[in-house]
């Protein structure tokens, strides 16, 4: 009898642990805001798109944005905002020598991810070729160019993952006119 209700139980407890949740992917905010960990080519798009967003500005007539609200956090889109004046400002001095950007053409390259809970780094190099036109000499067409490593940081939402920041990873004179520091 006693083998018999040992065999109950251990059926019974092998029963019982298959009803048990399995550990799953990290949850932000409310316990049913499952974020799974993200894939390099969704941030890849992402950072991307940023960046050719950031680049346009400094285009003698920059089209519309491209990344979406729920792409970036509310930190980044004050940076951004906090940023079109000066770039602005760089347009209007770069202009008045007689110069201004016509397009640009941008490739990211990520190097490395490391996701540690809900945050996200993604060190990166930009390469970008831009053209510009001159008021004595009209358009150009040699490019100029700019290779410049920089990190990316996310932050996982209930809506997925989140550009909080861009940062160069090199500081000071010699940034491409987009890039504000």
């Amino acid at each position: 009898m006693k083998r018999g209700l040992a065999a109950i139980t251990v059926l019974l407890g092998f029963a019982l642990s298959g009803c048990q949740p399995v550990a799953g992917p990290l949850t932000v905010g409310s316990p049913s805001a499952a974020v799974p960990s993200p894939s390099s080519s969704e941030l890849a798009v992402i950072i991307q798109t940023a960046v050719e967003d950031r680049n346009s500005t400094a285009l003698d007539v920059p089209p519309e944005p491209h990344l979406s609200d729920i792409q970036s956090t509310a930190a980044y889109r004050a940076k951004r905002a906090r940023d079109l004046p000066v770039v602005a400002r760089s347009k209007v001095g770069f202009k008045s020598r007689g110069f201004w950007y016509t397009d640009f053409s941008t490739t990211i390259t990520v190097e490395s991810i490391d996701v540690a809970g809900s945050e996200a780094s993604v060190d990166f190099k930009e390469f970008t070729e831009q053209h510009q036109a001159s008021a004595a000499n009209g358009p150009s067409n040699v490019p100029s160019s700019y290779s410049l490593p920089q990190t990316a940081m996310f932050r996982a939402s209930a809506d997925g993952w989140q550009l909080d920041s861009i940062t160069p990873s090199v500081h000071g004179r010699g940034l491409p006119m987009s890039v504000v520091e």
